[in-house]
């Protein structure tokens, strides 16, 4: 945008289309739907500010997505690729974000898993968690809350038994089958590649030593597509996310 003015954009496709032809930017298959506002608020609490920009993010996808819900219930004519109308439904199928935004949509505190009931003093549990489920969140956890949802403060902290966010109404609250435990979806960049240059790759340095593992990296032989690391991989300074993802 322009000045102190941003926006989220917020894009779209469709989970038909294959992978190879969907991560092409010449393909186009990913749409602008809709930019989403970033307010500032002058609220005296910053924690709370946060709050209330997760409660207009989720009424801005509501009032957006309305159209994918209506289709998703009771179905929409459509023409396919080749021209043949056909009935169709509209499930979320994705949402490609990063941690934070995982942990906004889910309505859930950034101590907590955002795709299973684990709290953060949980994440080390050789017990496999429960999936955070639409049903869990509604029905169980923000109807026994018992207090004014226009009161941010008051309403935030009677959240936090559950770890929620402050959150009262789920974009996704009447859309059918959308569970974010299957609909969110880790993005490549920060979760997969940032992820392990930080901590991977940290790991390795420790357990071989950085001479060893810059020795092996150094004698990997070359793939067409993928840089090779002739130097020391442990001394980068500024590593991009294609070099990122060429170590991983």
């Amino acid at each position: 945008m322009y000045g102190s003015r941003v926006v989220h954009l917020l894009l779209i496709s469709l989970a038909n289309i294959k992978m190879g032809v969907r991560n092409k930017g010449s393909s186009h298959a990913f749409l602008l739907l809709a930019l989403m506002p970033i307010a500032k608020f002058t609220y005296p609490n910053s924690q709370m500010c946060g709050v209330l920009n997760a409660r207009l993010f989720h009424q801005c996808l509501n009032i957006v997505l309305e159209p994918l819900k209506q289709a998703a219930h009771i179905g929409q004519m459509m023409a396919d690729p080749i021209g043949n109308i056909r009935y169709c439904f509209t499930p979320l199928v994705s949402y490609i974000v990063d941690m934070p935004e995982a942990c906004m949509l889910a309505c859930v505190r950034f101590n907590t898993s955002p795709v299973t009931t684990a709290m953060y003093k949980e994440f080390g549990d050789l017990d496999r968690h429960q999936p955070c489920t639409t049903a869990t969140t509604l029905s169980h956890q923000l109807v026994s809350i018992d207090c004014d949802v226009a009161d941010v403060a008051e309403y935030f902290a009677a959240c936090e038994q559950f770890q929620l966010s402050g959150v009262s109404h789920p974009f996704y609250r009447d859309w059918p089958l959308a569970e974010p435990s299957q609909f969110i979806t880790p993005e490549s960049l920060h979760e997969w590649h940032h992820k392990f240059w930080d901590h991977n790759v940290h790991w390795c340095t420790q357990a071989l030593g950085a001479a060893k593992l810059d020795f092996r990296f150094s004698i990997v032989p070359r793939v067409t597509g993928l840089r090779h690391f002739s130097s020391e991989i442990t001394k980068l300074k500024q590593v991009s996310g294609r070099a990122q993802r060429d170590i991983q």
